[in-house]
């Protein structure tokens, strides 16, 4: 049975006014390890693609890169056709930048460059509803089915059932990264080796000892504390970071998969015209 006739048969209740769950937490409390692709373009298509094959997550991003709002609203559409959620990474600024993407229903929010214990104590203001942020309440948008949902599921729901991933990208900030794990309003800590590596001094080496030493520091503190431990990780190291704890990885990116594709395909077409 659909969901749609799961929905419909249900007489209690009239179609679709129940708030969707997030899938990567129903993964992951089952003890597996959820999925992820990333999205760095922007094209709809792109976005149904991915959910077609059945992730978790879509990863979609406002941090880097052309994403419009009515775009990433596009993207999340196409990904809860497949039950398939979308995490949205934030561009840095005010209120309104964390909130819009909760109220468009994107699954979880991304947000990059976490400094300080100072600075995730205010985005936890920001994205949950009270008792343990200050998120200001609308309900009229998507994630609450525009007015359709009870008020106080739909705030219940959002703070249980939305994702906000803190990224952990410098040195500096593994001073308060305990703290950090300990609040109530961190779903989940995403270790980002790429911008830690960079900020040692040695972009790129995935492997240094120093990147390495974060890495399962940031998996053994989430876990510790029953956060969800996030990092990218394709086939080639899954293995070994779920063997330290990672139980959220990104698998893959739309534009590696269109480059490898493209390249491989003109580089055999040369050896036969050779």
């Amino acid at each position: 049975m659909t969901r749609y006739e799961d929905n419909i048969n249900n007489k209690s209740t009239k179609p679709f006014h129940t708030f969707r769950k997030s899938r990567v937490k129903r993964t992951v409390e089952q003890g597996k390890v959820a999925t992820i692709l990333k999205c760095n373009t922007s094209d709809t298509k792109v976005a149904e693609i991915f959910a077609m094959a059945q992730p978790d997550a879509i990863w979609l991003c406002m941090e880097h890169g052309s994403l419009d709002y009515g775009q990433a609203e596009n993207q999340i559409n196409a990904a809860k056709i497949y039950d398939v959620d979308s995490l949205l990474r934030v561009n840095r600024g005010g209120y309104s930048n964390y909130i819009r993407g909760f109220e468009l229903d994107c699954t979880g929010l991304i947000i990059p460059q976490i400094k300080s214990l100072a600075d995730a104590k205010e985005i936890e203001e920001f994205t949950k509803f009270p008792p343990i942020g200050k998120r200001g309440l609308d309900g009229g948008n998507n994630d609450g089915n525009y007015t359709k949902l009870d008020m106080h599921e739909y705030l219940k729901q959002s703070n249980e059932e939305r994702l906000v991933i803190y990224q952990i990208e410098t040195p500096e900030v593994l001073n308060d990264i305990e703290a950090i794990a300990e609040m109530e309003g961190v779903d989940a800590l995403f270790f980002g080796p790429g911008d830690y590596s960079l900020s040692l001094g040695v972009p790129g080496q995935m492997d240094h000892p120093d990147v390495v030493s974060a890495r399962k520091l940031v998996a053994d503190l989430a876990r510790k504390n029953n956060k969800i431990a996030a990092t990218p990780g394709g086939p080639g190291v899954a293995k070994k970071y779920i063997d330290m704890g990672y139980n959220l990885l990104n698998i893959g990116a739309d534009v590696v998969a269109l480059a490898d594709y493209a390249e491989n395909l003109v580089n055999e077409l040369e050896k036969i015209n050779s």
